[in-house]
């Protein structure tokens, strides 16, 4: 299928959209709305990030991302749901994490996804936990995800790691069906260990194409090739910070308090004070926002971003949704933008 963007042709590869919500946005109920209407739109995966503390202090809320999992599944009946990310390495016990997700599965089955990550300072610091090296956080993550594993398995585990425990434990509850994985990387360690380990990867758009195609997509093919996965096996998605309204300055705007995501120093350091994450959003140029998210109410700027990540070779791309109203952000992409890449399956 070809469709024309002003002067440019471009090929429309299949791919499917998921919603994200973050809890820092929105209250309880209206994540739970926004979902629904996510469902009805056309997405078919719902996330959440899974976070203790929000990236802004002034008018935040910060609600518990698997009450939210479990409430919208009640509510839904089709869209899959997910965290992007949890991190099961200091304030999750990885066993209480696979539990968890066993039993959201059981309830929903074929519905849940486990995304996973090593962890930012803002949601492990407050929680009483330390922020160990990025090599510790790393080398816990490969563990935690081997030890759900053994557990999702059934039976009873014992299990001796260089972090983690488990002593004749078994899950009573398993899931009805095979749980996704996915891990997120930035970098190439993380993206070659999410290859290594045969999970799906979730990456950021505003790393920048050269960034992703150059580290994480080919230190994650990498890793798959390394362990002998398929890679047709394997999903990955691409995660792309949006905020859409008719008044270009009013989107822009609610960029503002997530701003200092856009810096690296935030996910690395022992930052985890959400009114000082907030004094360094206020530093971020408008220039930067408009380059590495997508502040347009024009259809042709999104399609044209999302069928790039597409050529790369990302099936599944995951809209962080920062606009000041959701429901017209879903109305607007449930007519504009969801029909072009439909067509093509």
């Amino acid at each position: 299928m070809e469709i024309f963007l002003g002067a440019a042709r471009m090929n429309l590869l299949v791919v499917d959209f998921g919603y994200h919500v973050l809890p820092e946005w929105f209250s309880p109920e209206r994540i739970i709305e926004g979902l629904f209407m996510a469902e009805d739109a056309g997405f078919t995966i719902g996330w959440i990030s899974d976070h203790f503390h929000p990236w802004f202090d002034g008018g935040a809320y910060c609600s518990f991302a698997w009450s939210i999992l479990s409430a919208t599944a009640e509510r839904t009946s089709k869209i899959r749901l997910g965290t992007a990310v949890t991190a099961p390495i200091l304030r999750y016990n990885p066993a209480i994490v696979a539990q968890a997700f066993a039993t959201m599965d059981y309830l929903y089955p074929g519905r849940v996804i486990l995304g996973l990550g090593t962890g930012e300072a803002l949601n492990e610091v407050p929680a009483g936990c330390g922020w160990p090296s990025f090599r510790e956080r790393l080398e816990r993550l490969e563990e935690a995800v081997q030890l759900i594993r053994l557990l999702w398995r059934g039976g009873f585990v014992n299990f001796r790691g260089k972090y983690y425990r488990l002593r004749g434990a078994k899950l009573y509850t398993l899931s009805k069906t095979s749980i996704p994985i996915f891990i997120a990387a930035s970098g190439q360690s993380t993206a070659y260990l999410a290859g290594k380990l045969g999970v799906g990867l979730i990456t950021l758009a505003g790393l920048g194409m050269d960034w992703i195609r150059e580290n994480v997509l080919r230190s994650y093919r990498r890793g798959l090739a390394d362990a002998g996965q398929a890679q047709a096996k394997v999903s990955t998605v691409c995660e792309v910070i949006c905020s859409y309204d008719e008044d270009e300055e009013k989107a822009l705007n609610t960029c503002r308090p997530f701003a200092a995501t856009l810096l690296p120093l935030i996910f690395r350091a022992n930052v985890s004070d959400p009114r000082e994450i907030e004094k360094y959003g206020n530093m971020i140029r408008d220039e930067l926002i408009r380059e590495r998210w997508i502040v347009s109410p024009k259809p042709e700027d999104h399609i044209e971003r999302y069928s790039k990540l597409a050529e790369l070779g990302f099936n599944h791309i995951e809209i962080v949704d920062i606009s000041p109203d959701h429901r017209k952000f879903i109305k607007f992409y449930r007519e504009s933008i969801l029909p072009y890449f439909q067509q093509t399956r």
